[in-house]
């Protein structure tokens, strides 16, 4: 319950003798209607945490993940970094896809602040794949350059 905290100071308040017992009763089933309403809210509109990161894997770097879960701010600092990112000579566009990367592995909230549904454990599955995926294609990477720094000593 996310309104925990202001039940316990009502609480407090009742205990002290600043209120009511009427007006304690009063609060405390207003704070609880609103946490009902608001779990409410997320069940109707909830996003996929799955469609989210996919969308961050492979449209990341143009914010598409972050449209979909309603961070449009967040969405569109990405699209226009990526659509402008030769004027900067392209390193825009690795801030982004490492920005978009690392939302993909740490974002489970949408904008209205309701945890992605879905399959959670599909979804650690796919983050685990990503992260494996870089790791594998970064050193694979350094390897064929350290290869071929090699066979050049080799050649000279």
């Amino acid at each position: 319950m996310e309104n925990y905290e202001d039940i316990e100071q009502l609480a407090r308040l009742y205990a002290n003798g600043h209120i009511t017992e009427e007006e304690y009763a009063a609060h405390k089933k207003a704070l609880l209607e609103a946490a009902v309403k608001a779990n409410q809210a997320c069940d109707v509109g909830r996003k996929s945490g799955l469609i989210y990161v996919i969308l961050a894997w492979f449209l990341g770097v143009f914010g598409a993940h972050n449209f979909y879960a309603g961070y449009n701010g967040r969405g569109l600092a990405q699209l226009l970094l990526t659509v402008f990112s030769w004027v900067l000579m392209f390193i825009p566009l690795i801030i982004t896809s490492v920005w978009a990367f690392i939302e993909m592995l740490v974002v489970n909230k949408d904008a209205d602040g309701c945890d992605f549904g879905g399959d959670k454990l599909l979804v650690l599955v796919i983050r685990i794949a990503a992260v494996v995926w870089v790791a594998i294609s970064y050193f694979g990477m350094m390897g064929w350059i350290a290869y071929q720094n090699w066979t050049m000593d080799i050649m000279m």
